[in-house]
């Protein structure tokens, strides 16, 4: 399955405003880099998921996946703008996109956070969430990050 997912959806062509094909059930939506946009990408999915039919469970879970994927795309890539993706599988999985436009490195990495450390758990909060995650090259030296999450009752 990460294999196909490796070759979908790129930042070419995609309004600002955003756009939801309610037949694929998906939304692009498209912010700018900066720290008030994580809450505006966070209420993108906390709508958009309850109308699809999601459980509360999951869109807690995909808000929080986009917060975490949003932010490090903020923080450490050079990007001006971030192109955010939901797209829901009939009923089975939710897909959870973030491409930046890069800048930062070449590929992320989670990292073990000590009990200190004010940052570095995002990427361990993802891989608890979904039941897969990973990334591609995006488009014009970008990255593209996904999250998978089942919507099922035994996730």
């Amino acid at each position: 399955m990460a294999v196909a997912l490796r070759q979908r959806s790129t930042m070419a062509h995609h309004p600002s405003s955003g756009s939801v094909d309610s037949a694929l059930r998906q939304e692009r939506f498209q912010l700018p880099a900066r720290g008030a946009s994580v809450a505006v990408a966070r209420h993108r999915v906390r709508s958009r998921a309850p109308e699809w039919g999601l459980t509360e469970e999951v869109c807690e879970a995909a808000e929080l996946v986009m917060s975490e994927l949003f932010t490090n795309a903020l923080v450490h890539t050079g990007s001006e703008q971030i192109l955010c993706v939901l797209r829901a599988h009939e009923r089975r999985m939710l897909y959870v996109e973030v491409a930046d436009q890069g800048g930062g490195p070449a590929v992320p990495t989670p990292r073990e956070a000590g009990l200190e450390d004010e940052c570095g758990r995002g990427l361990a909060l993802v891989r608890a969430l979904a039941d897969a995650w990973g990334d591609r090259p995006g488009v014009n030296g970008g990255r593209v990050v996904w999250a998978q999450l089942s919507v099922t009752a035994d996730r």
